[in-house]
C-alpha cells in the first residue's frame, strides 16, 4: 500500500481519531462480552449520577451541560416507551437533528438510525454523552454499546434511590464511578474539558483545486442559514453530505452518484468528482479523470459523517459515497430543508 492509499484508509488525525472505532457491536449484546479486555480498559469510566431524591437541580445541571460545539451532548429520553428506535431518535435530537420525516429519510429503523448517531458523533467529535432518566425502561445495552464503539464518555443520570440490580450487573465488568451530590454531578457533567474541531493538520491537496462558493447565497439565503437548515432537517448523514457536496461543487445528482468513498480525503477537506458519469442497469461508470473541490471547514463534518455512515454499512473504499436510500431523491431532502439546491 502506497502512502496516499494508506492515508485515505486511516482515520483522520486530531480529535476525530478518538471516536474512529469500527466495531460490529450487536445492539442486544453487552459490550463487555464483545470487547477485548485491553480495549475495555482503554475506555473512560462510565459515570452514574445518582439523584436519590429526584431533585430538579440535577436535571437542570445536565441540560445546562449540553454543548455540542465542545463535544458534549445531553440526551433526554422520551417518557413512556422502551423502544430503542425512540431512544436513537432522542439521541439524534440531542445532536441537533430534527426527527420530523425520519421515515422518509430511511432512519425509522434501529440499524440505520444507530449508524446515523455514530456517524454524526464521529464527524462532530462528540466525546461525552449525558443521558437523563436512565432509571426508565430504556435500552442500557445500547448506551453501553455506543460507549464501547465510539470511546465517548458516558454519564447516566439515575433519578432513583439506588442503582438497581440490572445496572449493577451491566457495570460490573466496566470501569465505573457513582456520584450522588449536586456538586459532584456538576463536575462530572463538565468532563471532558471543552475543545473545538480546529487545529487539525490536513493533507496538502494536489492537482487543480476549485475554491467553492461558501460565501455564495443559496436561493437568496445567507450561507449560515443554509448550513443550519441542512443540519437541522437532513438527519441522514449521506443525504446531508450529498446536499453539501451539491452546494460546494455545483454538480448534478447524476455526477454525484459517481463519487466514491476514496474520493474524500481523510480530513474531509477535499472532494474529487469524476468529470463524467454513465449510469446503466445495476452499475455506474465513471471517467478516469477527476476534478478536485476544496471543502470549507464548516462543511467538512457533513461529508465526513456521510463517509462514516457508509463505512458502518460495510462499504469499501471504491463504493459509492452518496447512495440514494429507498425512493427518496436528494432534491426532496433539499425541499424539506427549505433550500433550493438544484439537482
Amino acid at each position: 500500500m502506497d502512502d496516499n492509499a494508506r492515508a485515505r484508509s486511516e482515520s483522520p488525525a486530531g480529535p476525530l481519531a478518538m471516536t474512529a472505532r469500527f466495531l460490529a457491536v450487536d445492539l442486544l449484546l453487552n459490550p463487555v462480552t464483545v470487547l477485548p479486555e485491553a480495549e475495555r480498559r482503554a475506555l473512560p469510566p462510565v459515570t452514574v449520577v445518582l439523584d436519590r431524591g429526584d431533585d430538579a437541580r440535577f436535571t437542570a445541571a445536565a441540560l445546562a451541560a449540553h454543548r455540542p460545539r465542545v463535544g458534549r451532548i445531553t440526551v433526554h429520553p422520551t417518557v413512556g416507551t422502551a423502544r430503542t428506535a425512540v431512544l436513537l431518535h432522542d439521541h439524534l435530537t440531542a445532536l441537533g437533528r430534527s426527527v420530523v420525516g425520519l421515515r422518509a429519510q430511511g432512519l425509522a429503523q434501529e440499524a440505520q438510525a444507530e449508524h446515523a448517531v455514530r456517524a454524526w458523533m464521529w464527524a462532530e467529535a462528540v466525546q461525552h454523552v449525558i443521558v437523563l432518566r436512565s432509571h426508565l425502561r430504556i435500552n442500557l445495552h445500547y448506551l453501553l454499546d455506543l460507549h464501547a464503539a465510539t470511546g465517548a464518555a458516558l454519564t447516566l443520570v439515575r433519578h432513583a434511590p439506588a442503582l438497581g440490580r440490572d445496572l449493577e450487573n451491566l457495570l460490573s465488568s466496566l470501569d465505573n464511578r457513582v456520584v450522588d451530590t449536586l456538586d459532584a454531578a456538576r463536575d462530572a457533567f463538565k468532563e471532558p474539558g471543552a475543545r473545538t474541531l480546529g487545529g487539525q493538520t490536513l493533507p496538502r491537496t494536489q492537482g487543480r483545486v476549485l475554491i467553492p462558493g461558501w460565501d455564495v447565497p443559496v436561493a437568496g439565503l445567507p450561507p449560515a442559514v443554509v448550513l443550519d437548515r441542512i443540519r437541522r432537517h437532513a438527519a441522514h448523514p449521506v443525504q446531508a453530505g450529498a446536499l453539501v457536496a451539491a452546494w460546494i461543487t455545483g454538480a448534478s445528482a447524476h455526477r454525484l452518484r459517481g463519487a466514491q468513498l476514496k474520493d474524500l480525503t481523510p480530513g474531509g477537506d477535499e472532494l474529487a468528482l469524476p468529470t463524467s458519469v454513465t449510469c446503466g442497469p445495476g452499475r455506474i461508470g465513471r471517467s478516469a479523470t477527476t476534478e478536485a473541490f476544496r471543502v470549507p471547514a464548516r462543511l467538512r463534518p457533513h461529508l465526513l459523517a456521510a463517509a462514516q455512515h457508509r463505512r458502518l454499512e460495510g462499504a469499501a473504499a471504491d463504493a459509492r459515497l452518496f447512495t440514494t436510500l429507498r425512493a427518496d431523491r436528494p432534491s426532496a431532502v433539499a425541499a424539506a430543508c427549505g433550500i433550493g439546491i438544484g439537482f
